[in-house]
């Protein structure tokens, strides 16, 4: 870790936060927060006790993150986020989630932080910063392990389809091998169902999460969004397990039966905004993967018609957070122009 300084008088040698670590460390900060007010509310009703030390697990790097975070951005002056805080969770709301779905929730969320770290090591440029995000990355592994062991264990994870093996090597020869839209489908590549099923995967917890969020949401303005979530999900769900049960493939277990009838919100509306932000965000990056991994021509199309509802959705659920000052504004460069003509 640097020494601690001013900024108008830095020590010998110090290296300054740059753009894309700030960034990296301010969006951690408001992630683990609200993940800290999930984990102990999911403490607070699991009964499970083999599942208890993952979500133990899961709180404590949050909590270990939040205070590391404080400490870089405090030593090059920024100011500390609100990001989440007790205020935003109600720890004596009935149970919401079913056991099954806090330790999903666990393992999908730490596949999630894997991609994100992954993309902070890569955009910081300290080594101490490195150094860290890589020891995130590293504790991710270790939660998505452990969760993932707990799941097989309990046999609460669907397996992804298997294939079997070609005879031997084959080359594409034809460009009809992408087929078209309309119609001359071949069968789907291995790349495919991957992408197409662990999408399918993930937008299934998302529809879980938005569903109950939506039943116990305090604003009607809020309910009523997170709703039309549900709706966009639940076509984009029946698009993709059409298109595996069309090559006889299994879907994965849907999770709408592990959110039980509580209209008593564990969360504020602001603390499930955000995180509705969080679930969009992440499904846009996977589809847009997809758009670039997919070769059958059907599929781009489904993927960017499914990117474009998205982010209309997701616009007009921003909109929706300025209007009620729920967005914490990131630190931003300086306006030069401003700065030039202050008289």
């Amino acid at each position: 870790m640097v020494p601690s300084e001013s900024m108008n008088n830095p020590t010998p040698n110090y290296i300054r936060l740059t753009a894309p670590e700030v960034a990296a460390l301010w969006s951690q900060y408001q992630n683990d927060t609200m993940a800290i007010c999930v984990y102990k509310y999911m403490l607070n009703i699991v009964k499970d006790t083999s599942i208890r030390p993952i979500l133990e697990f899961a709180l404590n790097l949050a909590e270990n993150h939040v205070a590391k975070v404080k400490d870089y951005l405090s030593q090059d002056e920024f100011p500390i986020p609100q990001g989440f805080n007790d205020a935003d969770v109600n720890l004596d709301a009935p149970r919401l989630f079913s056991d099954e779905i806090c330790l999903t929730y666990s393992y999908l969320m730490a596949v999630n932080g894997m991609a994100l770290y992954a993309g902070a090591v890569a955009t910081s440029i300290r080594k101490d910063v490195r150094d860290y995000f890589i020891q995130c990355q590293d504790e991710s592994m270790k939660l998505f392990s452990e969760s993932l062991d707990l799941l097989l264990q309990k046999g609460f994870v669907s397996r992804p389809p298997y294939i079997y093996p070609s005879k031997g090597r084959e080359f594409i020869e034809s460009k009809r091998f992408m087929g078209s839209f309309l119609g001359g489908k071949r069968p789907l590549t291995c790349v495919e169902i991957s992408h197409v099923f662990w999408d399918l995967k993930k937008i299934q917890l998302s529809k879980a999460f938005t569903m109950a969020f939506a039943q116990v949401a305090k604003s009607k303005e809020v309910s009523k969004h997170l709703w039309r979530g549900v709706e966009i999900y639940a076509k984009q769900i029946e698009v993709m397990e059409s298109i595996l049960s069309q090559e006889q493939l299994p879907s994965p277990k849907s999770e709408e039966a592990e959110i039980t009838n509580s209209t008593v919100a564990p969360f504020s509306d602001r603390l499930m905004m955000h995180h509705k932000g969080i679930f969009g965000s992440t499904t846009m990056a996977l589809y847009g993967t997809a758009v670039g991994s997919c070769q059958r021509a059907d599929l781009p199309l489904h993927y960017a018609r499914f990117m474009a509802e998205l982010a209309q959705y997701m616009e007009d659920g921003f909109s929706i957070m300025i209007k009620n000052k729920w967005v914490e504004q990131p630190p931003m460069a300086e306006d030069r122009e401003a700065l030039a003509i202050r008289q």
